[in-house]
């Protein structure tokens, strides 16, 4: 179950961190690429410390392809933001775990005792209830609803989190830091020629928002693969989703004063009960 919170956390760690640089305008590419090289020097040290700096070239190429997608994903996300509003990104961002949990079933023919059915199922009704919550507080834009961006997010989320799934199951378990090195590494490679092409400059907020994000960009992902050896993709993916997108409504109405309905509070219940089962 650590491993699941700590997921959750990390997911809080970047929205907040993400609103606070939003707010003081700081530009988002050089953040961005700031938490792409903090996150490939904390796992670059990490894989050395566990004395694991050796990556096969499958990992490798998967490595390389998961970083690009993770930008693919930011810039879907951004104009998902603007286009359609943050409530409605957030359901495309979170719904992709259809994806990872169809492949679960279909590629890796997992098999569920009664208690990770239960497990999953208690997850997959409070994500019901919560998404519902986010869902009625949206206020849509009717001449642009920007459904191609919603559609793209929810595509390369739903392929970023099934490449974790992918990894543990195909790789090599040692390789989980390289792994994560060579990820964001890539990552910081395209985010610089955005960067250039943009002509972005370097500040202070930006790097210090920047490595903020970094550690809990690493630390989002490790833990989605650390809990993915443990437990099976049709219990991992809805119960974090639940705990994360409760977690969000819980800090949307501790914080910004949101009126939470019954549904909500019912939602966050069952997230709690089905990391509590875990």
């Amino acid at each position: 179950m650590q491993f699941l919170l700590l997921k959750i956390a990390s997911l809080l760690g970047m929205g907040l961190v993400s609103t606070r640089a939003d707010a003081a305008g700081v530009d988002r590419v050089a953040i961005i690429r700031t938490s792409f090289a903090v996150a490939a020097i904390l796992a670059f040290f990490g894989a050395v410390i566990t004395g694991s700096p050796h990556i096969s070239r499958p990992s490798a190429l998967l490595a390389i392809v998961l970083g690009i997608a993770f930008v693919l994903m930011f810039f879907f996300w951004v104009k998902s933001s603007r286009t359609a509003g943050t409530g409605m990104a957030i359901v495309a961002l979170e719904t992709a775990i259809a994806i990872p949990m169809l492949a679960s079933v279909v590629f890796w023919h997992e098999r569920l005792t009664w208690m990770e059915i239960t497990q999953s199922a208690i997850a997959l009704i409070a994500f019901g209830f919560l998404i519902f919550e986010v869902v009625y507080k949206v206020q849509t834009n009717p001449a642009s609803p920007g459904w191609f961006w919603l559609a793209g997010l929810f595509t390369i989320s739903g392929l970023v989190n099934t490449g974790a799934k992918l990894f543990q199951e195909k790789m090599v378990p040692q390789e989980i830091m390289p792994f994560l090195a060579l990820l964001f590494i890539s990552g910081f490679v395209v985010t610089t020629l955005l960067y250039y092409r943009r002509k972005s400059r370097v500040s202070r907020p930006a790097l210090t928002y920047g490595a903020a994000l970094g550690a809990t960009n690493i630390g989002y992902y490790l833990f989605l693969i650390l809990g993915l050896t443990i437990l099976p993709g049709t219990v991992v993916y809805p119960v974090t989703a639940a705990g994360e997108i409760g977690l969000i409504t819980l800090v949307g109405f501790a914080i910004q004063r949101k009126k939470l309905r019954f549904r909500g509070w019912l939602g966050i219940g069952l997230a709690v009960l089905a990391l509590v089962l875990v």
